[in-house]
Order: structure tokens, then C-alpha cells, then sequence
């Protein structure tokens, strides 16, 4: 799978739980809605959670706060999309994909770096 295979956007901003499936392993994407310029590629076996528990709620680990700060104090939340894929092994599936696009662009997604 590549990043061309994400089709169905969700303004972060509107997402609503209905949207999101409820079970199963996904990796994910967050996009600028103004540029399409991907900001952040990732994983998870609770889709829900991860994006209202902890990018919109705030409750995690740094990588989560730092990104929930980006969303809310930055006001990314507004210019920020996201997609998703069920997948057989997120993890597996998640590096992949970073690998792809940073042979493709040269470097990470920016909200994917090391701070």
C-alpha cells in the first residue's frame, strides 16, 4: 500500500465517532487541508481512541501531547484532514509507510520527527 491509496478524507475538525469504524488494526494519515502536504503517518488497533482520546483529547505519551498542541494551541485543527485503512498488521504497515515516503520526499512527514 502506498499513500496514493488513501481516498476518503475527514476534516479533523468534523470528524465525528460515527465515522470512524469501531474495531480493527488501521494506519493513518493527517494531511493540511490547504496544501495536501502530509504531516504525520501512524498506527493504531483502536482508531477511536487515538484520535478522540488522545489527538483531540490530549492523553497520552509526548509524541500525542506534542501533536494534540499542534492541533489546538498552533490551530491546526482547522487546515488538518485525516484518512485511514484497515490493515492486517499496523505496524508493520505503519513503517512501510514512512519508508515509501521518505524515499520518495527525502525526509519524514514534519509531525512525524524527533523532536
Amino acid at each position: 500500500m502506498d499513500i496514493s491509496a488513501f481516498n476518503k478524507w475527514y476534516r479533523l475538525d468534523s470528524v465525528a465517532v460515527r465515522d470512524i469504524p469501531e474495531h480493527g488494526d488501521f494506519v493513518y494519515i493527517f494531511r493540511k487541508c490547504s496544501t495536501k502536504e502530509i504531516i504525520y503517518i501512524g498506527s493504531t488497533a483502536d482508531l477511536r481512541r487515538r484520535l478522540f482520546g488522545n489527538y483531540i483529547g490530549g492523553v497520552g505519551g509526548r509524541t500525542t501531547k506534542r501533536i494534540h498542541a499542534l492541533l489546538f494551541e498552533e490551530g491546526a485543527k482547522t487546515d488538518t484532514e485525516v484518512a485511514w485503512k484497515k490493515v492486517p498488521n499496523y505496524k508493520l504497515e505503519e513503517k512501510h509507510l514512512l519508508q515509501v515516503y521518505f524515499e520518495k520526499e527525502g525526509h519524514l512527514p514534519i509531525w512525524n520527527k524527533r523532536f
